[in-house]
């Protein structure tokens, strides 16, 4: 009884896992507006390439600092001559004629020496610009990574109300779908008892037909829109999430006066920080430049041991190394360089100017952002206004043309216009709803400190 227990309840237990892995797998994850942002600033791939970005930029600080702290380095040097160098001296010192050389050898066949050296930066205008520079470039790529979340938030934003959108075109066709159904279903009721004609029928079923594709379409578009937001976000493509914040309620919480209202500032918007900030990098690049007419000193000590045999016994007991010691100073004064520096400090300081015309550009192209954005959202506004009354009035003419046709006073095809009609009227309103969201959120985007 064991033995055929045992595998049905392994059998069992393998169903019941791969049962929750299923489950888990197709579970969804609810996601508001707030949420799906916080998570695309923590998990989106720009958001982690700045993350490294800063990373790279503190390294690039150490290292800078590092360059003027002492630096000590080993070295080895092993050399075998396989002929000794031979020198000329005066023969006359060995009691030969004078004005002949002999020929003599100096050296061992071994030379072995090893040492090591000191070395500390004593004064060098260059690396103290340079350490300012590197952090200013880190606070650089702090407000870069700021500027990215708002961007990256924007986007997440509108990719939400994308979604959105395409889930309610979807569900707005379902809802008319089941209005023509329930129509047909009475049309083919009046046909059986001779008040509707046979081609009022086949319309009915040709609409109905075409409805269910363009839900079909609708749907598809849903979750290619799903997708391109979980990409956005950062989210694994092969699991599922729900939007748990619709159009409407989003847009409740808006302050449109307030939004409307709220004056820009340039100087709080993070992009003119940013094109501020590169004109402080490009001054310190003109403070190097002229630094390097300053002269450079830097001070060091060696010591070495070298060891001279004809045989290799360097390290036998008998083996004798011989010490050296030294220690000094080295500065380096520029003096003539043909006006390289000269041309290197002019070179900096037109590339300057040139940023600083680009900040002015900047200001003037955000300010035109902003009053465009602006303007585009008051005319989302109103444009929304308008097609909110638009509906209205095109569900009355399509109950008032069903009520007609039920009572034999219309015709199908005066009932297929107005249906068309009421699904224009709410594609438009959807379409209209989507334009003033986007518009509000590129709005905010224009008017975000940092």
């Amino acid at each position: 009884m064991n033995r055929i227990l045992k595998p049905v309840i392994a059998a069992l237990a393998i169903l019941i896992a791969n049962a929750a892995a299923y489950a888990q797998e197709n579970t969804l994850q609810p996601f508001s507006l707030k949420q799906a942002q916080d998570f695309a600033m923590e998990n989106a791939l720009s958001a982690k390439s700045y993350e490294l970005g800063i990373g790279q930029a503190k390294t690039n600080v150490n290292e800078s600092i590092s360059y003027g702290l002492p630096q000590v380095n080993g070295s080895v040097s092993f050399q075998d001559f396989l002929q000794l160098p031979t020198s000329l001296i005066p023969a006359e010192i060995f009691g030969g004629p004078a004005g002949e050389f002999a020929k003599v050898k100096f050296g061992t066949t071994y030379n072995l020496t090893a040492g090591a050296t000191a070395s500390q930066m004593l004064f060098d205008p260059t690396w103290i610009i340079g350490v300012q520079g590197a952090k200013m470039y880190l606070e650089k790529m702090r407000n870069l990574d700021k500027k990215n979340d708002q961007d990256l938030g924007a986007t997440i934003e509108e990719a939400y109300y994308t979604v959105l959108v395409a889930e309610r075109s979807k569900k707005l066709m379902e809802q008319n779908l089941v209005s023509l159904e329930k129509i047909l279903f009475e049309t083919k009721e009046y046909y059986t008892s001779g008040f509707a004609e046979e081609s009022a029928v086949d319309q009915l079923n040709l609409l109905v037909a075409n409805s269910k594709t363009a839900i079909d379409k609708a749907g598809r578009q849903a979750e290619i829109t799903k997708n391109v937001l979980k990409l956005q976000m950062g989210y694994d493509q092969d699991k599922n999430i729900q939007l748990t914040d619709d159009l409407e309620s989003l847009w409740v919480l808006n302050n449109h006066e307030a939004l409307v209202n709220t004056k820009f500032d340039v100087n709080k918007n993070i992009n003119y920080y940013l094109a501020d900030m590169e004109i402080t990098l490009n001054n310190y690049l003109v403070k190097i430049e002229k630094a390097k007419y300053l002269p450079t000193a830097n001070a060091f000590i060696n010591y070495q041991q070298q060891a001279l045999s004809n045989d290799f016994s360097f390290f036998s007991d008998g083996g004798k190394w011989f010490p050296m010691a030294v220690w000094g100073l080295n500065l380096k004064i520029p003096i003539w360089d043909s006006f390289a520096k000269a041309a290197s400090v002019k070179r900096s300081r037109l590339n300057l100017e040139r940023i600083k015309y680009q900040k002015d550009f900047t200001a003037q192209q955000l300010k035109l952002q902003s009053e465009t954005a602006r303007s585009n959202y008051i005319s989302a506004f109103e444009q929304l206004r308008a097609e909110e009354a638009n509906i209205k009035l095109a569900e009355s003419i399509r109950n008032k043309t069903v009520t007609k046709f039920n009572e034999g006073l219309s015709n199908s095809t005066e009932l297929m216009q107005t249906e068309t009609q009421l699904t224009q009227t709410q594609g438009a309103y959807i379409g209209s709803l989507f334009q003033l969201m986007n518009a509000k959120a590129e709005l905010n985007k224009t008017l975000l400190t940092y």
